[in-house]
């Protein structure tokens, strides 16, 4: 008895681990993050065009921007939402190069990195992703 009563607790406590994932610690609803984009080169003194969506969830666009430039805001999104970056380099070379980073409240959630004349980095996330 002592043995089905043990099989049976045992059971029950996987079957509760089971139903417990990652996506269980995302909020459902809305929460305010601390939004930062990173946009660097090796290769380039500056970045021709800049496009990030903003504290609103419009998108801002900036041309001929010295980089490294850093971007931070809060914003509040729920699941599904979206953070999204693109930086672009116009007359490089083949060996060009452009990244661009999204963190979420510190932590780096999307990175990128292009390539070549034309490079282009376009990092997006959804949040719950």
């Amino acid at each position: 008895m002592k043995r089905l009563t043990y099989l049976l607790l045992s059971g029950l406590t996987l079957a509760s681990m089971a139903g417990c994932s990652k996506d269980d610690a995302i909020p459902a609803g809305p929460k305010e993050y601390q939004v930062e984009y990173r946009i660097s080169s090796t290769t380039a003194p500056s970045s021709d065009y800049i496009s990030y969506d903003n504290e609103s969830g419009g998108s801002t666009t900036l041309n001929n921007v010295p980089l490294p430039a850093n971007y931070r805001f809060k914003r509040t999104m729920k699941q599904g939402d979206h953070v999204g970056l693109l930086a672009s380099l116009d007359g490089g070379t083949s060996t060009s190069e452009i990244t661009a980073t999204i963190l979420l409240d510190g932590r780096e959630v999307k990175k990128e990195t292009g390539r070549g004349a034309d490079a282009q980095a376009v990092p997006v996330y959804v949040i719950g992703q």
